[in-house]
């Protein structure tokens, strides 16, 4: 394949948006749950006006088509350092071809990335871009995180019926232990990626979310919150329709139970009182108890993929070698 990298200039916007529409339409005859939304050209269009107007971008010919395109922003501090990212809506190619296309726009687009300082390079990617996974791969990318949805309906078979109660105010002290234990389970090893996740207090005075807590007698040990969309998601996942879980926490004693399993149904229980049509959750790879749990009961709609480079071949902010 003969291609010509360009750079990303306004005209090409729209095939750009375009081109994303196809492959969510892909996806969503996969996953139909998902929203129709990012179906819709003028909806992808918007968001890389205003990205393109602010962030530098690649595009990909072959002949006179478009056939990929590649763009993103910058995030000053991400895990600790200057990271440009490409979130799932800025970028894409033919979903037969993407490898190569990828390969040749990131080649291009990297120089630029390092350039600005960014040593971590974060790419999301949608969940049917099998080719596309591979390919980034392939230049020195492995997983970071998983977006995924799941319709509204029970879980079956739960193993374990425990007492669920939904949290108040007079449970803040509780929640906020398995706030705590969460974020310290994030920061160990092998995820070592610390997490801020709030005031729990505020969770259980907001009417739209709800946080429910699992007993074994007198002691609450696990715990679930779930709440409108997660403006920290992935896009394709957030829509006034979607309810995500915001945190979940069992405590070693009560795992391999049912126990978070009994949550869940308790929350889309919830969430289908609200009049959500679906479910989002978003968990980081590494985190392999979560990533054993949430697959079971959630399809996959999008991959984010992460690489650092060396810091001695980027430059600082204002332009100079590190």
């Amino acid at each position: 394949m003969s291609l010509e990298i360009t750079t990303l200039q306004e005209k090409h916007l729209e095939d750009a948006a375009a081109l994303v529409s196809t492959r969510y339409q892909a996806l969503r005859e996969r996953v139909p749950i998902l929203s129709s939304k990012y179906e819709k050209v003028n909806v992808i269009l918007a968001m890389l006006k205003d990205l393109a107007v602010k962030s530098p971008g690649v595009a990909a010919f072959q002949g006179n088509q478009l056939v990929g395109f590649l763009t993103g922003f910058v995030i000053p501090r991400f895990l600790g350092k200057r990271t440009a990212y490409s979130p799932e809506w800025a970028n894409g190619t033919n979903l037969e071809e993407g490898r190569q296309v990828y390969d040749e726009m990131y080649a291009r687009l990297s120089a630029q990335w390092a350039a600005e300082g960014c040593v971590t390079h974060v790419v999301t990617l949608l969940g049917n871009d099998h080719r596309g996974v591979e390919g980034w791969q392939w230049l020195g990318f492995g997983f970071a995180g998983v977006d995924g949805v799941r319709e509204m309906k029970f879980v079956e078979d739960v193993a374990v019926r425990p007492e669920i109660r939904q949290a108040g105010k007079g449970d803040a002290a509780v929640a906020s232990s398995f706030v705590k234990a969460l974020e310290k389970h994030m920061a160990a090893a092998p995820i070592f990626w610390a997490h801020e996740l709030g005031d729990s207090k505020e969770w259980l005075t907001d009417s739209t979310r709800a946080v429910w807590l699992a007993y074994e007698g007198e002691e609450a040990v696990a715990c679930m919150g779930i709440g409108p969309a997660n403006p920290d998601a992935c896009a394709i996942i957030q829509d006034e329709q979607t309810a995500s879980i915001m945190m979940a926490f069992t405590q070693a004693s009560a795992r391999n139970k049912g126990v978070a399993t009994a949550l869940l149904n308790r929350s889309l229980e919830w969430a289908r009182s609200q009049s959500y049509e679906r479910c989002a959750v978003d968990f980081e790879t590494m985190n392999f108890l979560a990533t054993r749990f949430w697959l079971k009961w959630f399809e996959p709609v999008c991959y984010s993929l992460m690489r650092c480079i060396d810091e001695r071949t980027a430059s600082d902010e204002d332009g100079t070698r590190q």
